[in-house]
């Protein structure tokens, strides 16, 4: 018989609302780092539950409840929220704080991100895209996530930084270990070198600017004509490259994987690509479907919430996939449908913290789509994937696909 340790419950949570859950362990055999999220869900476990793992955590299951957790930031807040708990965290801007304090660095990123201004990045977007393609269309085969799903987002924030475009691969290694390594020390030193990039790259463009996001972000004034707090501008750069990167790669790698295996999938989009409106309709239903993030939250302070009795700083996780899949809210869930009319979905969360980027990551998923398919019309799972090429944690997903198509 195996014994698996379980810390005891916190003082305040009831025994039956005690599930032993870690939400970074995905088992032999899982193919896809999200039903974990779901199995919970097929057991019954209760809506509102806590693991002791991690920390000791609450999980909210319920769409109301997960939307009460976006929006209700004055129980709910984004303030040094990591599970397991790291403090002091940097407090990345304008994410890491709650109205009105994160107000500032939200309407100076506001303007970056309206949908007038990431349309006109289409054409540049468009031809990074077709470009990395073509580099592997003619070989008939590919691995997804190292070819393409790493390098376009990476890229592309490059671009707007205003960073030479030969540095892509040692960004790609930098936000590889910013993602995925468990090592302490190496994740420390990740987090010193990534400040330490943003650093020379904000007093560069301080003294001789440019036309690029690093530029506007580090010359803004508040309303007395005043630089903000270099800390600030630094942990808005931050914010900017960590959460721009894994969520793009991996919604992307799921809407791949689904492609893949399904065939009226490819052909129903191919069909779209000369429609903007019904694309972006069908692609707001892979992204609802393939949500990958597990969003978290500090409580605080004491208080009853539904019956459940939270304690200040207890941590609280908003798992979207299972958001978007409940029953209440969407009319046969489990369903792809590329046509579906209401998708009142939480990918990019709810509330006054809602990813001030949205408009980008959907324009740059829907330029990756309409650039593969017009190359790539048909394409596979290759027989033999990487063995264990999934994980979990706050952004799910997959360390490797392989495809495979007919070559050109």
């Amino acid at each position: 018989m195996n014994y698996q340790f379980q810390p005891p419950a916190p003082d305040h949570v009831p025994a039956e609302l005690m599930v032993d859950f870690d939400f970074f362990d995905i088992p032999e055999g899982v193919s896809d780092p999200a039903e974990i999220w779901h199995d919970l869900v097929r057991r019954g476990v209760p809506k509102i539950f806590y693991s002791p793992r991690n920390g000791g955590h609450w999980v909210f299951l319920d769409y109301e409840d997960i939307v009460e957790g976006y929006r209700n930031y004055e129980t709910f807040s984004t303030y040094q929220t990591p599970i397991p708990p790291i403090e002091p965290f940097p407090v990345v801007q304008p994410q890491g704080l709650d109205p009105p304090e994160h107000n500032v660095f939200r309407r100076l990123l506001a303007p970056l991100f309206t949908p007038i201004a990431v349309r006109e990045m289409t054409e540049e977007l468009e031809r990074r895209s077709a470009s990395l393609i073509e580099g592997f269309a003619e070989r008939g085969e590919c691995d997804f996530i190292a070819d393409y799903a790493e390098k376009f987002p990476t890229s592309t924030f490059l671009w707007l930084f205003g960073l030479p475009e030969d540095r892509l691969d040692e960004f790609l290694v930098i936000a590889n270990v910013f993602f995925r390594s468990t090592d302490e020390a190496a994740r420390a030193q990740n987090i010193d070198d990534i400040y330490r990039e943003l650093d020379a790259l904000f007093r560069a463009r301080r003294n001789q600017p440019r036309d690029d996001w690093a530029s506007v972000i580090v010359n803004a004034v508040d309303g007395e004509g005043n630089h903000h707090d270099w800390t600030d501008i630094l942990n808005c750069g931050f914010l900017l490259f960590v959460a721009g990167l894994d969520t793009v790669t991996n919604t992307m790698a799921y809407i791949w994987r689904y492609l893949a295996t399904t065939p009226s999938a490819r052909s129903a989009f191919r069909e779209r690509l000369d429609d903007p409106d019904a694309f972006l309709r069908a692609t707001e239903e892979l992204m609802r479907i393939n949500a990958v993030s597990n969003l978290y939250r500090r409580v605080t302070h004491d208080c009853v919430y539904k019956g459940v009795s939270l304690k200040k700083n207890d941590r609280v996780i908003l798992p979207n996939t299972v958001a978007n899949r409940d029953p209440a809210k969407f009319a046969e869930p489990r369903t792809i449908d590329l046509d579906r009319k209401v998708n009142v979905h939480l990918t990019f969360g709810v509330g006054p913290h809602r990813c001030v980027g949205s408009h980008l990551a959907k324009r740059e998923i829907m330029v990756s789509m309409q650039q593969w398919l017009r190359r790539i019309p048909d394409f596979e799972l290759a027989p033999v994937q990487p063995d264990r090429a999934v994980f979990g944690g706050s952004v799910m997903g997959f360390t490797g696909l392989k495809l495979r198509w007919p070559p050109h």
